[in-house]
Parts: structure tokens; sequence; C-alpha cells
């Protein structure tokens, strides 16, 4: 689960981002009028929130986008983002929240739910770190997209953190598959990282076969 990061690049700070643009009405008036409309101030943020992420300033997007809701609480693709955002700072009661509500409303959208078994898989939080709720999530998105390579590495990442190594070794091998097949515009940073998840899944599964023997004989 990777939220693409999109290579802004803004010279401003936080508080230009929070801080709509304003200029003065005429001195005789006394009165400073917004200059921004509510689209112009969300468009706006928007960027200043991918910089933020970009950047790995997880914080400071995540008050950026939450920003954006306070404008606009219905806004889909803030919603949508924030999530990602929580769970990289690490927020993960919010992400939680968040994904359940979406899932709630878009039940056929497969990345919600990849989203949250990847947090259930890797939340360093041990109250939100579930291997079960993990797996069903990314079996429940599996099921909506099948060839997608980011949801056979979450469904491995969720069997690891269970125990279950050779399951997380088959389904990061069909990930890598799956990948080779269909997928675009994958990274060298995202191959690195598959090859290391491939690599810990053998080792472990390896490492499992090798103790089973050793109390058979």
């Amino acid at each position: 689960m990777n939220l693409i990061k999109t290579s802004l690049i803004l010279g401003i700070g936080l508080s230009a981002a929070v801080v709509p643009a304003q200029e003065e009405a005429p001195a005789s008036s006394g009165l400073i009028v917004n200059n921004r409309t509510d689209e112009e101030r969300i468009n706006f943020l928007i960027e200043v929130a991918n910089v933020y992420f970009k950047e790995d300033d997880f914080l400071s997007a995540m008050n950026a986008y939450e920003r954006i809701l306070e404008i606009d609480p219905n806004n889909q693709e803030a919603r949508y983002t924030i999530a990602h955002v929580y769970i990289n700072a690490k927020v993960y009661d919010k992400a939680e929240a968040g994904l359940l509500e979406l899932i709630e409303l878009y039940p056929e959208d497969f990345k919600l739910k990849n989203n949250l078994a990847w947090m259930y898989a890797t939340a360093e939080d041990p109250k939100y770190r579930n291997g079960k709720k993990a797996v069903r999530y990314a079996q429940e998105a599996l099921v909506l997209a099948p060839d997608d390579h980011h949801v056979w590495s979450t469904l491995s990442e969720a069997h690891y953190i269970n125990g279950d190594y050779e399951k997380a070794y088959n389904a990061i091998k069909t990930m890598a598959a799956k990948a080779a097949k269909y997928a675009q515009g994958v990274t060298k940073e995202q191959v690195d990282e598959y090859n290391e998840q491939i690599r810990k899944c053998k080792r472990a599964w390896d490492t499992q076969k090798m103790l089973e023997e050793a109390e058979e004989e």
C-alpha cells in the first residue's frame, strides 16, 4: 500500500496552508475580505498536503487535510487520502475509524479494504495490529481485485504476522508474478521493498521447515 506522492514544489509553510490569502477592502470600510473561494482554498491545501506527504512530514499533511475537511466534510479525495496519512503518522484510531466508515459507504472499493488490511498488518501499536483482521480484509480486497499486486503484498504481510510463513511466501511470489504482468510505473524503491519482502518470507519459511524437520528426527 503506497500513496502516490506527487512531485509538486512549493515554497510555502503550514501557516500559508491554513490561513487563506486575504486582501484589504478600502480603508473606509474597515473590513478584511477573503480573496479565495472554498474550492480554491481546498485545491491549494491539497497541493500543500501532497508536498508535505512527499517530504514525509505526515503531521503537517494531516493538518492540511483536516483543514480541508473543516471546509468540506464530504470532500471525497480528502477523506480517502487522509486515511493514508493517518496510517503513516501512526494515528491508527482515526485511520481505522475513517476507513471503516468509507468501506460502509463504498463496499466495492478494494483499495479501502486493502489499506485497512495493511494497517492491521503493520501497525506499530499492538492495540491495532491484528493478523486475523488483516487477512480478512486483504482476502475481501482480493475478491474484488484478484490481479492487483498491492493486495497480494498486503495478504503476504498479513499471513506473515500470523506466523503462516508458507502462505506468506506463496502470496508474495504471486505478487511478483502479478506485478510483472499487470503493474505499470513500479519504482525502483518499490521493487527493492518487494524483493526484501520476498527474502523475509522465504527466510522465515525455510527456518520453520528446518525446525519442523528437526522435531521429526
